[in-house]
């Protein structure tokens, strides 16, 4: 065995934190990780003694100890410490990820002649839906300098990945901006730059006209590859389901929703799941014999299409798009904002009140509570989320009317406690 040296993680390398203790043994932090994950993810282990941060001597070893089903087991050095010596880092080899379920391995330490074990760490292995039968399930006693070799590599790896998809990412949102420019074209060249589009997008895939097309490049399998190992969530029969075991998330989480038979992403802007529209199902597309016998060849497309010079002198082009059409920035300026609005049992005032309506009519209320907003207008336009967790104060509330900073609530009788909306704000 090797003494313990200060090492760190590759820039690339997928790092996830956790804690262990020497004396006290309390709930650890679950880490979720797919079956058969070859990334090679590596564990910060922040080490603890009694609540009070540990310091590994210098001359300590220290190995990470997992038992698996059918009496095998993994047995492998750390990677090394941090320069303090309060934290170290284990690679989470292949051989850890061979099976599915909940797993508890330990990191013993040997130092001055003993031998200590930390409370347990705690793996949670997503079943990998598509099996594989050229990795082997078997016990496992590494060298350091494999591991660290192992890891590295892993890192590389997933860069080389994150840079293929950064680098093409301009070319699909200027693909997506030329289709929506042929779009707003007269109908019988728009239908002709349609079909010439479809065509290539079928056999190219890099136009960005239609939903999946990029499963038909290496591009794609590469991020998909990646995607899965960090983020996956499993599968859900349907939104609820999925919102009532990850009501928050990452970017990078994705799951499957049964009802829709589609990936649905979290969305860190918005605070929700979105359904991406993506099928899960691969049956949904055409392989290439099908392609091939459907759609137009370049021969044909060059015949019977417009070129690029025909185009340029017919349809609109990018500068004359983004002076009249909105761009992502003003749609996503007009798009509804959630706010999380709180009105106090005490801000509710007692009066003769009087709501107008969009349609003429009228509403009267004996009670009505005014709270600040950042950012409301009196043409804001408000609506009560589906977030919001109904309780017995926000049934009282019978109508909102939005002002200039504020938003008031009317009532034909006062909640007694605090009423929590939120509130979808678009201007």
């Amino acid at each position: 065995m090797s003494k313990v040296t200060i090492y760190s993680p590759p820039s690339a390398a997928q790092v996830k934190n956790c804690t262990a203790d020497f004396d006290l043994r309390r709930a650890p932090v679950p880490i979720h990780l797919v079956q058969f994950d070859k990334t090679i993810p590596i564990l910060a282990v922040a080490l603890y003694k009694g609540g009070t941060a540990y310091k590994l001597p210098e001359d300590a070893e220290a190995n990470v100890r997992m038992g698996k089903r059918n009496n095998l087991y993994v047995y492998n050095p750390v990677l090394g410490c941090n320069e303090g010596r309060t934290l170290v880092y284990v690679a989470v080899t292949p051989q850890m990820t061979t099976q599915d379920g909940v797993f508890y391995p330990i990191l013993e330490v040997l130092a001055g002649g003993g031998v200590a074990g930390t409370s347990p760490l705690q793996l949670i292995i997503q079943r990998n839906p598509v099996q594989e039968g050229d990795l082997e399930d078997t016990s496992e006693a590494q060298t350091l300098a494999d591991l660290v070799s192992q890891a590295a590599a892993s890192a590389n790896a997933a860069a080389d990945s994150a840079r293929i998809v950064q680098e093409n990412k301009d070319a699909i949102q200027n693909a997506k901006e030329n289709i929506e420019a042929i779009k707003a074209a007269p109908a019988n060249a728009k239908a002709a730059a349609a079909s010439a589009k479809e065509a290539r997008s079928w056999a190219v895939g890099d136009t960005a006209s239609r939903p999946g097309e990029g499963m038909d490049n290496a591009k794609y399998y590469a991020a998909l590859a990646q995607q899965v190992s960090q983020g996956a969530v499993g599968w859900y029969p349907n939104y609820e389901a999925l919102y009532a075991a990850h009501d928050t998330g990452y970017d990078g989480n994705w799951a499957i929703i049964g009802d829709t038979d589609t990936i649905w992403v979290w969305d860190s802007d918005t605070g929700v799941w979105k359904d991406t529209g993506e099928s899960s199902k691969f049956a949904n597309y055409y392989d290439k014999t099908q392609i091939d016998a459907n759609f137009y060849g370049k021969t044909q497309i060059d015949e019977n299409f417009y070129g690029k010079t025909q185009i340029d002198a017919n349809f609109y082009g990018k500068t004359q798009i983004d002076e009249n059409f909105y761009g992502k920035t003003q749609i996503d300026a007009k798009l509804p904002k959630p706010v999380t609005v709180t009105v106090a049992a005490s801000a509710w005032t007692t009066g003769d009140y009087t709501v107008s309506w969009d349609d003429g009519s009228t509403s009267n209320y004996t009670t009505c509570a005014t709270v600040t907003v950042a950012g409301m207008t009196a043409n804001s336009r408000i609506a009560v989320s589906d977030r919001t967790r109904v309780t017995d104060a926000v049934r009282m509330v019978a109508a909102l009317e939005p002002g200039a900073g504020v938003v008031k609530f009317y009532a034909n009788s006062a909640p007694t406690s605090a009423a929590v909306f939120v509130l979808e704000v678009s201007q």
